[in-house]
């Protein structure tokens, strides 16, 4: 059923202004990340979000996202390794605050990731809670662009550290989501001009 199109539907105003945006389509990418508690969309929390637009071919840095998001339920290793504890809690949004803002920050831009499933699966899932729909935004893979241009098979995975290394990106800033949402964003662009798209 296509309850985006029920635009007067009891939404969340930010909900309802997103929803707006899709008469047109878009010619912005969002490369985007996230990082998050665990694997388990239904089990676990994100922790932060990044991202960065792509227009007429190239990266608008100044056009970037980023929210780190106050939890009360994290693995303390998890967040280490992805650098979430530099922040104090005064420096992080709700869940709430960052997932509205990320929304009023997509529009309808086409979604970049790797293995964006996932995101928008516990993207979608934070949109549950704030009794929202999910996302509507186009999406494509980094991951399942690379397989068409090296024309492989879907069941072998790449990393996005392989991917990476396969056109000799640093990988300086891996794992945190901004970091992550940037060389996502290299590698978009590396691969649109190799499927010449």
């Amino acid at each position: 059923m296509l309850d985006w199109l029920k635009i007067n539907k009891d939404y969340p105003q930010f909900w309802k202004d997103y929803l707006g945006k899709f008469e047109n389509k878009s010619r912005r990418f969002v490369a985007f990340s996230t990082e998050t508690t665990g694997l388990d969309v239904e089990k676990d929390v994100i922790l932060s979000i990044g991202a960065v637009g792509i227009e007429n071919n190239s990266i608008v840095v100044k056009d970037s996202f980023e929210a780190l998001i106050f939890q009360e339920k994290f693995n303390p290793e998890v967040a280490i390794k992805n650098g979430i504890l530099k922040g104090s809690p005064e420096e992080k949004h709700s869940e709430a605050e960052a997932i509205e803002a990320f929304v009023n920050y997509l529009g309808n831009a086409v979604l970049v990731g790797h293995r964006i499933h996932f995101d928008i699966a516990i993207i979608n899932q934070a949109l549950e809670k704030l009794h929202c729909g999910k996302l509507k935004n186009e999406a494509l893979d980094v991951e399942v662009m690379f397989h068409k241009w090296k024309q492989l098979p879907d069941d072998k995975q790449f990393s996005l550290d392989e991917l990476s290394a396969s056109f000799k990106i640093s990988k300086s800033d891996r794992h945190t989501a901004s970091g992550d949402a940037f060389i996502i964003s290299l590698l978009f662009q590396r691969l649109k001009q190799r499927l010449g798209l």
